[in-house]
């Protein structure tokens, strides 16, 4: 479990770097300034944020799927502190979408760089009170999940569960 926690915060960290950097870049075409930190999707027009959800999101899955099919079932994370990802069946871009996107993201969704900018981009549309409350959701349903992985047996979190995986020693 350690070995998976810190292979999160490494995947973290990168994620975040790199979304940051494109909000960064993005925020210097449009806005012509260049800033130097976090930039918020906030400080977007709405139909600017929803490309840049996509560019996201594509980010995300490029990290997360892409190159875990490429690597072997691993992150740049998972590599480093030597675990990866493994399937019941043939670890396919089907089940790593089932797992990282609509798992991670949809479902528990408290715990990834990803899900804060999609919240703080439908804030626009739904208001602030209705994402206080998508937060409270998503993070009873992650807690639940690292729950999940203290008492199954293969340390399994509920994205893990709904895609048919699990996270182990290479």
């Amino acid at each position: 479990m350690i070995r998976r926690l810190i292979a999160y915060a490494i995947d973290w960290y990168i994620m975040s770097f790199f979304m940051n950097v494109i909000l960064v870049i993005s925020y210097y075409f449009s806005q012509g300034k260049l800033v130097a930190g976090f930039v918020s999707i906030e400080f977007f027009e709405p139909s600017l944020q929803i490309l840049l959800l996509m560019i996201l999101s594509i980010f995300f899955i490029l990290y997360t799927c892409v190159f875990p099919l490429i690597w072997n079932g691993q992150t740049l994370g998972k590599k480093i502190v030597k675990i990866k990802t493994y399937s019941f069946r043939k670890l396919s871009m089907l089940s790593l979408l089932i797992r990282n996107f609509i798992g991670m993201i949809l479902i528990e969704g408290c715990f990834n760089p990803l899900s804060n900018y999609i919240r703080m981009g439908i804030m626009e549309f739904v208001g602030r009170n209705m994402v206080e409350h998508l937060v409270t959701i998503s993070m009873i349903i992650g807690l639940l999940s690292l729950i999940c992985m203290v008492v199954t047996k293969k340390k399994r979190m509920l994205h893990d569960i709904i895609s048919n995986t699990y996270v182990d020693m290479v």
